[in-house]
């Protein structure tokens, strides 16, 4: 059998076609103004002819729907431009779809006129040029393993200028907003697709893979595996039999050559290794792939795309898989049997397309390097009662529960229901007259919305709350409702709500309606300058700023300085409700009178009578609020807890990876804690606009919090709280936590990044400090004060308590709440 290298597609090929197409999209963008579009009519095309999800899904739609008018886009200036064509023609015929070349001035007049158009690798699956108008669906073509889109430089790479490259970053990007519907198999891969086409949470749902669906009843029927064995069989030329069957699926490298094909000697091995496992290898390389294969063996067979279009509903039919980064190895998870990873090329593959995720991550550490370790894993997988062959299908047991978040199938079912309720009215989506919460842009349910929450649930428990959640994995509220941000559902709950309490901007084009009230809860008292208060605010800014803040109603503060903040930095005409902040009326109710005994978490600690006595003024937490937070949080009984929560920063700072701050070197920190006879953890959290980088794990004495929905929690657990400029020194203060302040940068962040609203080196409530040292003798010292405040900040602490949270005293969601009653925005009691 020979493979011969072939001129395959590549991205910069691609993207200087799409570059000298540009006036055709702009006149077929031009023409849609006039063309009207025909709601009953679909135009389907797939990168790989009649096959993907796109086939699972247009089958559904003639099931469901005898009187849709479905057409397939067959690349190609006509149906027999080529072999290739005239078999999709055909294929589609005879799957009852009108076959339209995609290329065609026919091609073009058919994705004019269509409502509805599906695709699953890109929009080039059906005619470029006239899209504008249509509801764009993509199915994608398997969970990524490799970067995709935006997420791989190399698929908007083009040699030329940089107006040249910034317009075809323009023109993927348009593309890419002008997708309706994204459909993902998994939490897994939705949030990959989010990153790779940069659209909103919304836009990707979990609705599972269709192009799976087949695959999934068969994994679940061994009667079907049984007929894909046979039907395998017969397509590469073989008599009914039990043999082994194993797919080789390498993936494509735009347009390099295969690293992995087999010497001579290399063929050899393979054949020989075959015959001791009595087994067969079919080898499918990628549809785009370049490579050479010189394995003229009898034991070894190519299937190419052009006898077999679509394999994933047969892979039910093979033993194993090998296989490098394709997604053809998620999908065959599915069945349970044994995949083997291969990848010759690792680290240039890694540096050049890019992995979502280290592959040994992946392959739970088993990846090959030569055809060599190959053969023997495959020997070690095969083998029946061997316990690696028991490991390797437990392996894949765990890929897809990752990846495939519905393994019982129905995909496409459920995809053509999500695209039919795409054009409901926001009546019909959404009931009106509810609230809608959104803190930190849907990166968690907290702050003062999930406070007020609890507040108007209790109340009012019929009245509908929706929450905006940037995630399927975001936790919100018992009995209220997540909406996706972007999502069309989204959108119609901030339209129709009669409330709308948000901690941050609301972007999207917002724009308040008649009798809806907005709350701005802001989240949290402001050390650093904001908005117009900052640094340099250039003209655009200045306006997005006024623009927003027309958007609320009324905004909530914490104290006196907030509100006079609020009026400057934000300019501010309506109403500022100064109650005190509702996210920390736990805070506040975790205090008891000064002198009371207290059970510490890690054994019956005395309270801080003593420092209340000698003019502390401080109060010790209730241990069951102590012993709560540092339950959840799993920190070991015990332990002490130093807890560390830096700000965000907008440059490159000491300490700044990737986005995480770490100035204090959390790791070393609690290897130098740990030292001496106490045992110390210490619980990290990054800003939420870090979360996402995660950076604070890797040892067991550091507890990353970044994504623990209450950043309360981690208040309550510590001993001590260190930060630098975050607002979290003002919540602590509530709860009387001792502080200390990590700030070797203060001089540079004061005078050039942010600024201070304060004299913040005169009144701060804990000592400023500029090495990891004195963190640690800081953190002894909390230790020896028992819970007090250290005496030499006895008086700053109590000035700062009473300029910085005269409200709050555990009341504070009740009086906003009633606030809102008084004022029509929510329903009386």
């Amino acid at each position: 059998m020979r493979v011969t290298k072939t001129r395959g597609f590549s991205f910069a090929r691609g993207n200087l076609a799409k570059l000298w197409a540009a006036p055709a999209y702009a006149l077929g963008a031009l023409l849609s103004w006039f063309v009207p579009r025909v709601d009953a009519r679909w135009v389907f095309g797939s990168g790989i002819g009649v096959g993907e999800g796109a086939l699972a899904l247009a089958r559904e739609l003639r099931r469901s729907d005898p009187a849709a008018v479905i057409l397939w886009a067959v690349p190609g200036r006509s149906l027999d431009a080529s072999p290739e064509a005239e078999a999709d023609a055909e294929r589609a015929r005879r799957a009852g779809f009108a076959p339209v070349p995609r290329d065609s001035w026919a091609g073009f007049w058919a994705t004019l006129r269509a409502r509805m158009l599906v695709v699953t690798h890109g929009l080039g699956d059906v005619n470029r040029f006239g899209q504008r108008g249509a509801r764009i669906i993509h199915l994608g073509h398997g969970s990524p393993l490799k970067r995709l889109h935006f997420d791989a430089p190399v698929t908007t790479s083009v040699s030329g200028p940089a107006p040249l490259r910034a317009l075809l970053r323009r023109m993927y990007a348009a593309g890419s907003r002008s997708v309706e519907l994204y459909v993902a198999g998994s939490l897994e891969a939705a949030g990959r697709l989010r990153t790779a086409y940069r659209v909103a949470p919304g836009k990707v749902r979990v609705l599972g893979d269709p192009r799976d669906d087949e695959l999934a009843a068969a994994a679940r029927d061994a009667g079907m595996a049984d007929r894909s064995r046979a039907e395998l069989r017969a397509l590469i030329g073989l008599e009914p039999g039990v043999e082994p069957l194993v797919l080789y699926a390498p993936t494509w490298r735009d347009g390099e050559p295969d690293p992995a094909a087999p010497t001579p000697e290399e063929a050899a091995e393979i054949q020989a290794a075959l015959q001791r496992l009595g087994a067969r290898l079919v080898i499918r390389s990628h549809r785009l792939g370049a490579g050479a294969y010189e394995i003229a063996q009898p034991s070894v067979h190519l299937l190419g795309s052009d006898v077999l279009r679509d394999i994933t509903p047969l892979l039910a039919g093979f033993d194993a898989v090998i296989t490098d980064y394709s997604s053809l190895a998620l999908d065959f998870a599915l069945t349970g049997g044994p995949i083997v990873w291969f990848a010759p090329d690792l680290e240039r593959y890694t540096l050049t397309r890019g992995l979502y995720e280290p592959l040994e991550v992946t392959a739970a550490g088993r990846v090959q390097r030569t055809w060599s370790e190959t053969l023997e894993r495959l020997r070690e997988v095969l083998a029946t009662g061997d316990p690696r062959r028991a490991a390797a299908q437990a392996e894949s047991r765990a890929l897809a529960a990752r990846f495939h978040a519905h393994p019982e199938g129905g995909a496409a079912a459920r995809v053509l229901g999500e695209i039919r309720r795409l054009g409901l009215p926001d009546a019909e989506r959404v009931a009106p007259g509810g609230v809608f919460f959104e803190s930190f842009y849907g990166r968690q349910a907290a702050c003062n919305p999930l406070a007020l929450d609890r507040e108007i649930a209790g109340r009012a428990p019929e009245l509908p709350r929706y929450w905006s959640v940037a995630s399927e994995s975001v936790a919100v509220p018992e009995g209220a409702i997540p909406v996706l941000v972007g999502g069309a559902d989204w959108f119609a709950a901030r339209r129709q709500a009669r409330l709308l309490i948000v901690n941050d901007w609301l972007r999207f084009g917002f724009r308040r309606g008649r009798g809806q009230t907005v709350l701005q809860t802001w989240h949290g008292t402001m050390l650093k300058h904001l908005a117009l208060g900052r640094p340099r605010v250039r003209p655009r800014t200045r306006l997005a700023i006024l623009r927003e803040r027309r958007r609320w109603s009324l905004m909530l503060s914490q104290n006196p300085h907030s509100t006079a903040q609020f009026r400057s930095s934000y300019a501010f005409r309506g109403e500022v409700l100064e109650l005190g902040y509702p996210r920390d009326d736990r805070l506040a109710r975790s205090v008891a009178a000064p002198g009371v005994t207290r059970d510490r978490a890690d054994a019956a600690d005395a309270a801080d009578a003593a420092g209340a006595a000698a003019g502390a003024g401080t109060a010790s937490r209730i241990p069951l609020a102590v012993e709560t937070a540092r339950r959840v949080l799993g920190v070991p009984r015990g332990a002490h807890v130093l807890a560390y929560a830096p700000t965000w920063r907008e440059g490159a700072a000491p300490g700044v990876g990737a986005g995480v701050v770490d100035a204090l070197e959390v790791r070393a920190l609690a290897a130098e804690l740990n030292t001496g006879t106490d045992a110390w953890v210490v619980v990290a959290r990054g800003h939420t606009r870090t979360h996402e980088f995660g950076g604070y794990g890797g040892d067991p004495r550091v507890i990353d919090a970044s994504a623990h929905p209450d950043v309360n929690d981690v208040i309550l657990a510590a001993d001590l709280l260190v930060t630098d400029y975050s607002s979290v020194m003002f919540d602590a203060a509530v709860a009387r936590v001792p502080l200390a302040f990590f700030v070797p940068d203060l001089a540079d962040y004061r005078d050039r990044e942010r600024g201070f609203t304060f004299d913040f080196e005169a009144c701060a409530p804990g000592p400023l400090l500029a090495s990891r040292e004195q963190v640690i003798e800081a953190a002894k010292e909390a230790i020896r004060a028992n819970g007090a405040v250290p005496a030499a900040c006895v008086e700053a602490y109590r000035a700062w308590r009473a300029r910085f949270a005269p409200h709050d005293d555990g009341y504070a969601a009740a009086r906003v709440v009633d606030a809102l009653v008084e004022r029509g925005a929510l329903p009386p009691a």
